[in-house]
């Protein structure tokens, strides 16, 4: 109950505890498990298969069932540790789809035929499930520095990857 509520869901209620517990001790329990869930070692070690040596500060009697909880929920908290530090940021580009039309008309862009590249942008916003639409019409200036940023963008992530 206790991953529950650090996954999102509905956490340990008061209730059961109340009789062992001031409502300041329960507060101070889950704050403590949820940032021993959230720890790097706990999940590292879990991921890697490996024994967890941040459980000897443990009693003995807790240490099974904490391992076998946080390997079973492993993909969960890890999930919803990597959707919190996505609400950090900011939107993220999710699609996009472009098409390019020549000028006509009247005016003086229409006579230097210069063809025009609009792009609409869907962006995921931090805790958001809708997407957000951006609509752009670019010259061929901005398309060129536009794929020299995404190129960047791309380097970087294979990077960080590796």
């Amino acid at each position: 109950s206790m991953v529950s509520s650090l996954c999102g869901q509905r956490g340990p209620s008061f209730d059961h505890c109340s009789k062992v517990w001031s409502l300041t001790e329960f507060w101070e329990s889950n704050d403590a498990w949820r940032a021993f869930f959230r720890s790097r070692p706990l999940l590292t070690t879990l991921s890697e298969g490996g024994d967890v040596k941040v459980l000897e500060s443990l009693p003995a009697s807790h240490r099974a069932v904490v391992k076998k909880v946080a390997e079973n929920r492993r993909e969960d908290i890890a999930r919803h540790l990597l959707d919190e530090t996505d609400a950090i940021g900011g939107a993220v580009l999710a699609d996009f789809d472009w098409n390019v039309r020549l000028v006509l008309g009247s005016d003086k862009v229409a006579t230097l035929g210069v063809p025009l590249a609009n792009l609409t942008l869907a962006l995921n916003e931090p805790g958001e499930q809708k997407r957000r639409e951006v609509s752009l019409e670019v010259g061929l200036a901005e398309v060129e520095r536009l794929i020299a940023a995404l190129e960047v963008a791309h380097k970087a992530v294979v990077q960080f990857k590796a």
